[in-house]
């Protein structure tokens, strides 16, 4: 008895002969890393102890009945292992009234009632049955049998943690670090405690356990999560590639490695993690990503296809649907890009209109000006402080819609009356451009082209008095406006021709020719003109 006693105090403490593939068990037992703990315990030919941490993992996950299971097996091994026989009691607890009588007795029986490792195990017991008044009682008791006895204090922290007094919690911890100082647990613990509150020192203690103990694994696993959680993608890198030679990487880990081998921009290396990870949504995502960021973009557009025709709503982001269109448009496919830009806007929890224009843009290239201006009509409930950009793009794109040579309804004074009232609205965006900007000559030139397409023949004069602002404006920098100024000097000559006032005309058309002598049309109509 006193040799099984024995034994299981020490592996309790962590301070174990077990093969390889249990010490690491227990390593990932002990930070609560669970998943890989079950994995590592459930490969290896199972003794009584490894039954009981199954029992124990099962248990935390509420799988009470394979926990009664692996303690039984454990039992069944070793009838004696007292650990098994407190997780049976562990998981009767909720259930039968005299579980709580049998581990009282047990902590009293006089091979217990001092051993620090039993009292902490019962204390645990309770733990997991959120008792934890009785935990805490069970805790002290440990601690007063050993006060140098690490997972006594470990559990202190956990419970207390659970309770929400994160500062005790990490007192805890670091008590048990005091008491031991490589016990690597507690480091990992206090690093996930202090991740989100002083996230250097949570590194820091991470970078110890891993330059202390360069074999131990959960120490590169945590150290390499936490820095990839808050962005520092090399160390990230080179903490789960040390990890991975370790332990046997699942597909699971495969498919982590391939997070991080994306976010350092290793596009091909993160393709061939994900050709022996577990397949998923972020799977087919990381390769979508990648196969675009390698410029396979007809692949890239298959797995697009794929990736949207499998995966739940809810899963999709924003950027699923950004590279996705990034992806159309590299095939041309215009249309269809605007809809996935509108789509990535719509699930954008930001609201960041990027998209909107993007979305407006790609309409545009598809000849849909319909859909181009209502996106870009739409960043404006979203920015009501309107760039000139804005208002010149949307005013731009009423302005082409009524200009195309495309008929728009089945006959033409339907077709016509739909484009002017299409013009009519980009007028209304370029008044608001010369309203927000007056010093700026493009609103007054572009109210002046607006109107000069709604009244072709000038009959009505609708663009002479914004292309005369244009001029005013726009003299300051004649030479580089050179181009539009010769198009409203036209315009007036052609206007003042039409209103029988020859010497105006004349003016104009002299003034072209100021600029450029030898325009034809000018040349022609001074000519007329004598």
């Amino acid at each position: 008895m006193k040799k099984i006693l024995l034994l299981t105090t020490l592996l309790v403490a962590g301070l174990t002969t077990l093969s390889a593939a249990n010490q690491q068990g227990i390593n990932f037992y002990e930070v609560g890393d669970y998943v890989k703990a079950k994995s590592l315990f459930l490969s290896s030919s199972q003794d009584a102890m490894d039954s009981y941490y199954l029992g124990e993992i099962y248990f935390k996950e509420n799988k009470k009945d394979s926990a009664q299971y692996y303690y039984n097996k454990g039992l069944q091994i070793d009838p004696e292992n007292v650990m098994n026989t407190i997780g049976i009691y562990k998981v009767q607890l909720a259930t039968t009234p005299t579980a709580n009588d049998a581990l009282n007795k047990l902590s009293k029986d006089r091979k217990y009632k001092k051993n620090a490792s039993v009292l902490t195990a019962i204390a645990s017991a309770y733990a997991d049955n959120k008792k934890f008044n009785e935990a805490m009682d069970f805790i002290e008791k440990a601690i007063k049998a050993d006060k140098k006895f690490p997972p006594s204090y470990l559990l202190q922290g956990d419970v207390l943690l659970a309770q929400g007094n994160s500062g005790e919690a990490a007192a805890s911890y670091e008590n048990a670090i005091y008491f031991d100082p490589n016990y690597k647990a507690s480091y990992i613990k206090l690093a996930k405690l202090y991740e989100n509150i002083k996230t250097q020192v949570a590194m820091d203690y991470l970078r110890k356990v891993v330059e202390t103990d360069p074999t131990y694994a959960p120490g590169f696993s945590a150290l390499g999560e936490i820095a990839y959680r808050k962005g520092f993608y090399p160390e990230a890198l080179s903490s789960y590639e040390s990890y991975m030679k370790l332990i046997t990487p699942t597909p699971v880990e495969f498919a982590q490695y391939a997070e991080i081998l994306f976010f350092n921009g290793k596009y091909q290396e993160t393709l061939n993690a994900i050709a022996k990870a577990k397949s998923s949504f972020v799977t087919e995502r990381l390769k979508m990503y990648s196969q675009f960021q390698l410029g396979d973009f007809a692949a890239a557009l298959e797995t697009a296809e794929k990736f949207f025709n499998t995966t739940n709503k809810k899963d999709i982001i924003s950027q699923d649907y950004t590279y996705y269109a990034q992806i159309l448009t590299n095939q041309k496919n215009f249309a269809k890009a605007g809809e996935i830009y509108a789509a990535a806007f719509d699930v954008d929890t930001t609201k960041n209109v990027t998209n909107l224009r993007k979305a407006a843009s790609s309409f545009e290239k598809a000849d849909d000006y319909a859909n181009a201006a209502k996106y870009y009509e739409k960043v404006f409930e979203f920015e009501p402080e309107y760039s000139l950009a804005d208002l010149y793009s949307v005013g731009t794109t009423y302005y082409t819609a009524g200009t195309q040579t495309k008929a728009l309804e089945a006959t033409p004074e339907a077709d016509k009356a739909k484009k002017q009232a299409l013009l009519k609205k980009a007028d209304e965006y370029f008044k608001i451009m010369t309203e927000k900007f007056p010093d700026h000559y493009l609103g007054y030139l572009m109210r002046a082209r607006a109107n000069f397409a709604i009244d072709p023949t000038a009959e009505e004069g609708l663009a002479k008095p914004y292309y005369e602002k244009a001029i005013e404006v726009m003299m300051p920098n004649k030479e580089e406006r050179k181009n539009d100024i010769l198009e409203s000097y036209r315009y007036l000559g052609f206007y003042y021709l039409g209103q029988d006032q020859a010497e105006l005309a004349k003016s104009y058309w002299n003034k072209v020719l100021e600029i450029d002598p030898t325009d034809e049309t000018a040349l022609q109509v001074i000519n007329a003109l004598k």
